[in-house]
C-alpha cells in the first residue's frame, strides 16, 4: 500500500521545503494508541489489535502550505513492564500524544502521570497532546470532556478526543501538532533503534535521516 499523505497544500502548489520530526504515543495499555496510528498511517481499524510489544516505528507525512512535515512515529507498549523504556523513545522526541480511554477513568490518571513525566523529562520545547480515545463508545463514557479540557489548558497541551474506529479527529490531532511544530527546528534526530515494526513501515521509513527542513 502507497504511503497516504494528509495534504493541506492548493493543487500545484510548490513544495517548498521538509521537515521531520520524531513523534511518541504513551499511554496505558489498551487505550488504542495503535488502533490511532494505524488509522493516521493507513486508513485502517482492527477491531482486534495485538497489543505492542517493546514499540513499533511508522512514518507518515502531513502537508501544510509551505512545508512537509514528516513524521516518525513511535508507537509504544503501554504495560508497566515497558515503563522503563519509555524515556529511549521520548527522548530528542519533537511532539507525543498522550492517550486515554474515555471510559477508564484510571486511564485519564495515568495520562497525567505520562505528561508529568514529559514535562519533567523530554525536551523543554515539546509539542504535547492529549488525546481521549474511543469516542466510539461514548455511551460507557467516564470521563467528561470538560474535565479533560481544563486539565488541558491548565498543561498547555493540544486537546482532541478521538476515535481510531470511525476515525473521529485521527488525521486532525496529527495535523494540529504538525502545525504547532517550529519548521525551522533543524534537530529532528531520531537516534531510537527500531525495537519492533508489528504494524509494518510505511513506504519511505527504512531509514531514519536526522535533519529537519532541506
Amino acid at each position: 500500500m502507497s504511503n497516504r499523505v494528509v495534504n493541506q497544500r492548493p493543487n500545484g502548489q510548490a513544495q517548498a521545503k521538509i521537515c521531520q520530526f520524531k513523534l511518541v504515543l504513551l499511554g496505558e495499555s489498551a487505550v488504542g494508541k495503535s488502533s490511532l496510528v494505524l488509522r493516521f498511517v493507513k486508513g485502517q481499524f482492527h477491531e482486534f489489535q495485538e497489543s505492542t510489544i517493546g514499540a513499533a516505528f511508522l512514518t507518515q507525512t502531513v502537508c501544510l502550505d509551505d512545508t512537509t512535515v514528516k513524521f516518525e512515529i513511535w508507537d509504544t507498549a503501554g504495560q508497566e513492564r515497558y515503563h522503563s523504556l519509555a524515556p529511549m523513545y521520548y527522548r530528542n522526541a519533537q511532539a507525543a500524544i498522550v492517550v486515554y480511554d474515555i471510559t477508564k477513568q484510571d486511564t485519564f490518571g495515568r495520562a497525567k502521570t505520562w505528561v508529568k513525566e514529559l514535562q519533567r523529562q523530554a525536551s523543554p520545547d515539546i509539542v504535547i497532546a492529549l488525546a481521549g480515545n474511543k469516542t466510539d463508545l461514548a455511551n460507557k463514557r467516564s470521563v467528561e470532556y470538560e474535565e479533560a479540557q481544563q486539565y488541558a489548558e491548565e498543561n498547555a497541551l493540544l486537546f482532541m478526543e478521538t476515535s481510531a474506529k470511525s476515525a473521529m479527529n485521527v488525521n486532525d490531532i496529527f495535523l494540529a501538532i504538525a502545525k504547532r511544530l517550529p519548521k525551522n527546528n533543524g534537530n529532528a534526530s531520531s537516534g531510537t533503534n527500531r525495537q519492533s515494526h508489528r504494524l509494518g513501515e510505511t513506504e519511505g521509513s527504512s531509514r531514519m535521516p536526522t535533519g529537519c527542513c532541506k
